[in-house]
């Protein structure tokens, strides 16, 4: 065959591709992406966030909203300094998309901007707003803006008992025997929370912020009984802030019994601070004890403690002197002695050789 002869000035004429290797070059880059996506899922399962972030944050802009989704999951762990930028992003073009407007609303609430948090409760499509998870977090916002009850006021009500709605408000408590009740309105903590639970919100934040509300109203009792009535929450949840929480309400209400299972569950789970959670429990008690003048309880759980730290010689002396005022000369003095075989040069040596020399010369009044 002769070559064909091309005139001076005159560009070569380049043939098509074949049809197999357009198709190749159109699918190029649908299949990396396919690609990136699929390895960042299966990174995302094995809670490699880092190469996730690495993987889509270059496709951003072409992820479908699942895929975004696990970006963002991503960059709560790792990179929350760039997460409201791209979640922002996902929300406006994926307006109605539940976990993204969700993640938008938790990126303000965490960096405490409750104003901006609760405007994107606000501008959600409404198909969002009433879902229970969007009323949690406007319950939460206005909770940390002080409108637990928000404009609360006393009106008639001839029906309706605290926990249900009347019109637009909730009622909190009834004044009897008046018709009269405190009510909330909705921009209220109280008011968006009840409604949350109502719809079948089981999310440990839900309760742990209906304690809250409780205890800031002045009923630290409704509160402690708010989260025993869910005793398969403390075992179940991974947030120490229901521990947390539980733990404070029954040192506030005095119930040690409750105090002292909490403090029991976190030492079991977190076996690594047990001596520490135990002690401090015992210690919390004994105090509670002393405040209420019940001494032999006081020094039961003063020696509880010493049993978890027999070498404290600040506790030793604690507890030897609470012998010493319940009249237990003997035991003070093995205590005292102790304590001076641990610490020979202990800041107290004076006062506690002193009190030696009085129970070796003087009888115990009992």
């Amino acid at each position: 065959m002769l070559a064909t002869v091309v005139p001076p000035g005159v560009s070569r004429p380049v043939a098509p591709p074949p049809p197999h290797a357009q198709q190749h070059q159109g699918q190029a880059e649908p299949d990396f992406q396919t690609d990136q996506c699929a390895l960042a899922r299966l990174r995302s399962q094995q809670g490699a966030w880092e190469d996730v972030i690495k993987l889509l944050t270059p496709l951003k802009g072409q992820l479908n909203a699942d895929d975004l989704t696990i970006l963002v999951r991503a960059l709560e762990q790792r990179d929350r300094a760039n997460l409201e930028s791209v979640v922002g992003d996902g929300v406006a073009r994926f307006p109605e998309h539940l976990e993204l407007r969700l993640a938008w609303i938790d990126a303000a609430i965490t960096n405490k901007r409750y104003a901006t948090a609760l405007e994107r409760v606000q501008t959600a499509p409404a198909k969002l707003r009433s879902r229970p998870q969007l009323r949690l977090r406007a319950a939460q916002c206005h909770f940390h803006m002080d409108r637990v009850l928000g404009e609360a006021t006393v009106r008639e009500i001839q029906a309706g008992r605290p926990g249900q709605f009347v019109g637009n408000t909730l009622v909190v408590e009834r004044r009897d025997p008046t018709n009269r009740a405190l009510c909330c309105p909705p921009e209220s903590a109280l008011y968006q929370l009840r409604l949350a639970l109502d719809a079948g919100i089981d999310d440990p934040a839900a309760h742990v912020l209906h304690a809250r509300i409780w205890q800031r109203l002045g009923r630290p009792g409704v509160a402690l009984a708010i989260l025993k009535g869910r005793p398969t929450l403390l075992l179940s949840t991974k947030d120490e802030t229901v521990l947390d929480v539980y733990s404070e309400l029954a040192r506030e209400t005095g119930a040690m019994s409750d105090y002292l299972h909490c403090e029991w569950l976190r030492a079991r789970r977190y076996p690594q601070r047990r001596e520490t959670i135990l002690f401090d429990a015992c210690l919390t008690i004994a105090a509670q004890y002393n405040e209420r003048g019940e001494e032999q309880l006081y020094i039961q759980w003063l020696h509880r403690a010493a049993r978890l730290r027999p070498g404290d010689a600040d506790l030793l002396l604690r507890l030897a002197d609470a012998e010493w005022a319940a009249d237990q000369r003997e035991q003070a003095a093995t205590l005292y002695s102790r304590i001076l075989g641990l610490a020979p040069d202990h800041p107290q040596q004076r006062r506690i050789l002193d009190q030696l020399n009085t129970i070796e010369t003087q009888p115990s009044p009992r």
